[in-house]
């Protein structure tokens, strides 16, 4: 890479400077400068930094500059997989073309969404099973792709059915593969391995830091976008789990390249059977382990099962194995990744009995089957995250647009095990005393009275009769979401519609091209969804989005912060709260000509000594007392 350039941050980001003369409209941004500046100062110093960058700052382009011009190895990190592709496809280049910056960009994404070239001979060679519609679809895609990246399709593949297809590593022989050198997978690695900053996900990101950093290159700086979902990820890569689906998956590819008797399918197969019926005997959609004393005996039976199956490949692999190997090399790794899908679910099933300081149990009812699942993880990432990443990295960068409490980051850094980090909350450039309204229900509207929805429903009523609809209506709960819905949706004159009717890209391009639009939504509503415009002119939110305390998770890591004699409703709840409920209001105002008003239907804000925190950590929305202020203002 070149050496430091000798243009400062000033004047790269300066009316007269290389952004102005490629972006039209341009406009400086004390903030972004400063947010670059100290994401700069942080790289060269070997420091940490968190900045909280609210939409319109531009903190993509404030982090990209110094990390493009450092000269070190920079993994960015993001939310999702779309703004993976944005950075790649759009910001990226654009900060290249300013600062005539040669150096080398690659996009990586986790195995399973690259196609295997060697499964997809197999599977036309073989023919055992007539290919479905989306199978010939990817069949003739794998003619012509150069990336073999599903993200290309134009289509949707089932899942069950694109697990024939991807480049799995439970599956991967990797260099003995004869396709090893053409692979798309290893040819994006290797991309990576020589490129100067790597994009990736943040599912990839943790699950590289759980893995001991064998699926990353080695960086030097690590970027994390959207890092108020960091404590979430991180959880999710260190959680393992026993499930139908983990099982399925795993006796298929074992069939697959073995002859396993019969006798063992059965027994594998009888053992999920007795652990979904103790699983179901607790009629909760998520609890504790510990709960359920009968699951506890049907997974030391899974267990055994899993033990039997084990000792049969130990002995029998070579003479079990279907087909041929080219080599002896290949047949044995094969083995190996046998092996390996056994173990990790006996291992699995055997931190199921962990002491709950070490580790925590929990059950969970799939939203995509409604089948149970076993989860164990370790239910504070803090200590992981400090060892893994921010004692081995020289400098990692957190941003988001909603990661302060306040004034302070000491929730995230608590969460996130960060020791010393330098700070800074950048100053919006919207104008939210004249662009926004917030309006807070009476304190008599508690959403723990069994009345409450019957008590709010006028109250949304009369508010999407002054915004003309045009409106998202954000809950804590499914339940509550379909209670209001039902009291509301043959009383609204405007076009209405359910998180769950439709998939959730196509509920929000309804949305954004239908007047007047009214969603209903939760969960995956609150945060990433960007509609600019009048379209979105008002936000309702059912309550203060505290964790849930009966969260097998969260209860966990309460009562660690109360036995280390902390308050866990201050340090915990409060500030998890006051982020998400930023996440919601930040679906409002997402440019400078937008205009609109957040309603909280939950009165506690007025009457609880937590609400003036809250309020206080909010975007500065003038208060109004009578929604009829609105008429003139929307």
């Amino acid at each position: 890479m070149s050496t430091q350039p000798a243009a400062t941050i000033d004047a790269i980001f300066s009316t007269g400077g290389p952004f102005a003369t490629r972006l039209s409209p341009f406009e400086a941004r004390p903030g972004q400068v400063r947010m670059s500046q100290l994401i700069e100062r942080g790289i060269l110093e070997g420091t940490h930094t968190i900045v909280e960058a609210g939409t319109g700052i531009g903190k993509s382009l404030a982090y990209l500059v110094p990390a493009i011009r450092s000269g070190k190895k920079v993994v960015v990190s993001t939310g999702t997989i779309a703004l993976q592709e944005q950075l790649v496809r759009k910001d990226v280049p654009l900060v290249l073309r300013a600062l005539q910056s040669p150096i080398r960009t690659a996009l990586l994404k986790g195995r399973n969404h690259y196609l295997c070239k060697d499964k997809l001979e197999r599977m036309r060679a073989e023919r055992l099973i007539a290919p479905s519609a989306a199978i010939e679809q990817v069949w003739r895609w794998g003619d012509v792709t150069t990336t073999g990246d599903r993200a290309e399709l134009a289509f949707a593949v089932p899942s069950y059915e694109w697990e024939l297809l991807d480049a799995d590593a439970d599956d991967c022989i990797g260099e003995l593969c004869r396709h090893f050198a053409d692979c798309w997978f290893f040819r994006q690695r290797d991309a990576a391995r020589h490129a100067d900053v790597v994009v990736v996900n943040h599912a990839l990101f943790f699950l590289d830091l759980a893995m001991g950093g064998t699926l990353l290159p080695p960086y030097d700086v690590a970027i994390l976008d959207e890092a108020h979902q960091c404590e979430r990820w991180a959880t999710a890569a260190l959680t393992s789990t026993v499930s139908q689906s983990t099982v399925g998956r795993l006796m298929r590819r074992l069939n697959k390249t073995y002859a396993v008797p019969a006798t063992h399918d059965a027994e594998i197969e009888e053992g999920m059977r007795r652990l979904a019926s103790a699983l179901a005997r607790v009629p909760q959609d998520r609890y504790p382990l510990r709960a359920n004393e009968e699951a506890h005996d049907a997974l030391e039976g899974l267990r055994a099962a899993f033990y039997r199956l084990e000792n049969w490949l130990y002995a029998n692999w070579q003479a079990a194995l279907k087909g041929r190997a080219d080599n002896i090399a290949e047949a044995e790794r094969r083995r190996d990744l046998a092996m390996r899908g056994i173990l990790a679910h006996i291992a699995t099933v055997e931190r199921t009995s962990l002491p709950e300081d070490e580790a925590i149990a929990w059950v969970e009812r799939s939203e995509g089957d409604g089948r149970y699942e076993v989860h164990s993880a370790p239910f504070d990432v803090a200590d992981f995250l400090r060892a893994a990443l921010f004692h081995r990295a020289q400098s990692v960068v957190l941003t988001s647009a909603t990661i302060a409490t306040g004034s302070s980051f000491a929730f995230v850094q608590r969460s996130l095990g960060i020791d010393e980090a330098q700070g800074y909350i950048a100053p919006s450039p919207f104008d939210f005393p004249a662009q926004a309204r917030l309006y807070v229900a009476p304190p008599s509207c508690n959403p723990k009275d069994e009345r409450f929805a019957r008590r709010v429903a006028p109250i949304v009523e009369e508010c999407l009769d002054v915004s003309r609809g045009r409106a998202f209506i954000l809950f804590t709960s499914f339940r509550r979401l379909h209670e209001l819905y039902g009291l509301l949706r043959e009383r609204l004159p405007f076009p209405a519609k359910m998180q769950g009717e439709l998939p959730r890209s196509h509920l929000l391009e309804w949305f954004r091209r239908t007047p007047s639009a009214v969603l209903f939504a939760t969960g995956t509503f609150w945060e990433g969804i960007d509609v600019v415009g009048e379209q979105l002119s008002c936000v309702i939110i059912d309550r203060l989005p505290f964790p849930s305390p009966t969260d097998p998770v969260v209860a966990a890591r309460l009562a660690a912060i109360e036995a280390a004699g902390r308050s866990s409703f201050e340090d915990y709840m409060i500030p998890a709260a006051i982020v998400r409920l930023k996440q919601g209001f930040g679906r409002l105002i997402r440019s400078k000509a937008d205009r609109g008003v957040v309603v909280l239907l939950d009165g506690r804000v007025s009457s609880m000594r937590y609400g003036r925190a809250m309020l206080e950590a909010l975007p500065p929305a003038r208060r109004i007392e009578d929604l009829t202020e609105l008429r003139g203002f929307l």
